[in-house]
């Protein structure tokens, strides 16, 4: 029976003293056993429309997050996996240095508390670096980047040096996203007394798969739920794309930072 099901079947029942019994206490040193277990266990959601089978998780995530210790995996609903760890150094390193893709599908991780429920996790944000190209140089410090990266989503950490100035070609934040909305392609702002309108790109690193066509991680456009808008020629107007994926190493350290450029050029052009 699938939890929704579960609680739907409790929801309607009648619960009675005398005839379903008292609520029953449990001790403390029974139930800190478990709590105890939880400290070392992190829940998992694979965010993908497949299904991942629990072997296939079993053999590659332990490779993906190169585990000091050993770990434990098991099911325990659609797509959620609980893993028990063997160092809380790795309990630690992993919520921090997110994102996690396997097979490009995004990887969720979530502490668990005494009181937490198969269906109470949730799992709709997510910690990632963002990139704020085209950057004037007067905001190129961490009052300005917390500023402007808290329209995005909730204020994690601001790379800066010792001063807290945030010098480079391009402000880098690391923030907390609603990964049930569509990913910003750019934020605009307007700057002086005058208000010059300047738009900034946004490039996010380790970037996991995500639709084209809607801009919401989890599923590819020939998933998607969202009706196609078309051009005048028939052809399928495209908002997003791999584009939005930091390079590696820089913004123009491989090939694709040239056709980020263009799109750059495209995506302003295009602001109404």
């Amino acid at each position: 029976m699938e939890q929704d099901e579960v609680l739907s079947l409790i929801s309607s029942l009648q619960i009675q003293d005398d005839a379903d019994g008292e609520v029953i206490p449990l001790h403390a040193d029974i139930h800190g056993v478990g709590k105890k277990m939880l400290d070392a266990c992190l829940a998992c959601k694979v965010v993908s429309t497949k299904a991942m089978p629990r072997e296939v998780f079993r053999s590659q995530v332990p490779k993906l997050l190169q585990l000091v210790g050993s770990t434990t995996v098991e099911i325990i609903g659609n797509n959620l996996f609980i893993l028990e760890f063997s160092s809380l150094m790795d309990h630690k390193r992993i919520l921090s240095n997110g994102p996690w893709n396997l097979f490009r599908n995004l990887l969720l991780f979530q502490e668990i508390s005494e009181l937490t429920r198969v269906d109470t996790l949730c799992f709709n944000t997510l910690d990632i670096w963002v990139q704020f190209h085209n950057v004037p140089l007067s905001c190129m410090n961490r009052a300005c980047a917390e500023m402007i990266s808290s329209h995005i989503g909730t204020v994690v950490e601001v790379a800066t040096g010792l001063k807290g100035e945030c010098w480079g070609r391009y402000l880098r934040v690391r923030v907390s996203i609603d990964i049930t909305k569509p990913l910003k392609r750019v934020l605009r702002v307007a700057l002086g007394s005058e208000l010059i309108p300047v738009t900034m790109l946004l490039l996010y690193e380790r970037l996991p798969l995500f639709c084209h066509r809607c801009g919401i991680i989890g599923h590819q456009i020939k998933e998607c739920l969202k009706d196609a808008e078309l051009g005048l020629d028939g052809k399928e107007i495209i908002h997003f794309g791999s584009w939005m994926t930091a390079p590696q190493g820089g913004f123009r350290s491989r090939s694709r930072g040239d056709d980020q450029e263009l799109c750059f050029r495209w995506v302003i052009s295009n602001q109404p």
